[in-house]
């Protein structure tokens, strides 16, 4: 009984039934009739007030399968409209003792109520892992899955580039890398430049754009590693910019500073 109540209340607090449009004296005559089929007589067929009164009719009378039956022409010519829902409402209530599972699962998708939460049970030693894997999340294994699922090095984070550099590369993720880095201050980057220029399919210096932003002691080693790079006009181009004097050196009026310049273009003459 309790536990009717409590339905009862959930149904109020959730929504507002509207009272049935119509008339003061058809309501009386519905209300105080000793016979009710009388005054239903008067409702014209397929209309709100119809269904309406006709359900509350079988309703009052425990002719639950009618009102099924009656409400499912009613949604199919008017949808879910607030009387509809009243009766939907009364029908489950009504037929709480005769079916509570199909009352409660009505309450429970009309309220959106889920009920995701499991019981604490106390003192109950879990047989479940409390400590991950390790092996699971090991850059080894990250890596093995990220070079297994791409060609490239499409599966590693910029920031995976760092320990990248210092990997034994195929020359296609070599290569990939190499595009992919935006500073040259990695020890290995001069070997890994010229590794890559040597390969079938090269574009040449210039190609990437870690090539122009090599340091002149990189450029240096380049040149010990390939000397034929002197005679590509992007690595002179480029390498003079690094010899270049930096813009707050007023070269061209300063001697000392342009005897320097053009020493250094000499050397490299």
């Amino acid at each position: 009984m309790f536990r009717r109540i409590l339905i009862v209340f959930a149904f109020l607090a959730f929504t507002a039934v509207a009272c049935p449009a119509g008339e003061i004296g058809f309501v009386e005559d519905f209300a105080l009739a000793k016979d009710r089929t009388v005054p239903l007589k008067q409702l014209i067929p397929g209309t709100e007030e119809y269904y309406y009164y006709h359900c509350l009719h079988y309703q009052n009378n425990e002719q639950f399968d009618k009102v099924d039956e009656m409400l499912a022409a009613w949604i199919k010519r008017h949808n879910y409209t607030a009387l509809v829902n009243e009766i939907r409402y009364r029908q489950a209530l009504l037929t709480y003792d005769k079916d509570p599972a199909k009352s409660l699962e009505f309450i429970r998708q009309e309220l959106g109520i889920h009920f995701n939460h499991q019981r604490e049970t106390l003192g109950f030693k879990p047989n479940l892992p409390t400590v991950l894997d390790q092996k699971l999340i090991a850059r080894a294994r990250l890596a093995e899955i990220a070079f297994g699922r791409y060609d490239n090095l499409q599966g590693f984070e910029d920031s995976a580039l760092d320990w990248l550099v210092d990997e034994d590369l195929n020359p296609d993720d070599r290569r990939n890398l190499i595009e992919r880095l935006a500073r040259p201050d990695y020890s290995k980057l001069a070997k890994l430049v010229v590794d890559d220029l040597n390969h079938k399919y090269s574009k040449g210096f210039g190609a990437a754009r870690i090539h122009r932003q090599l340091l002149k002691t990189q450029l240096d080693e380049l040149l010990k590693l390939k000397p034929d790079l002197r005679d590509q006009s992007l690595f002179v181009n480029t390498y003079l910019t690094k010899i270049h004097p930096a813009d707050d050196v007023d070269w061209e009026h300063d001697a000392t500073q342009r005897a320097a310049y053009l020493d250094r273009l000499w050397e490299f003459v």
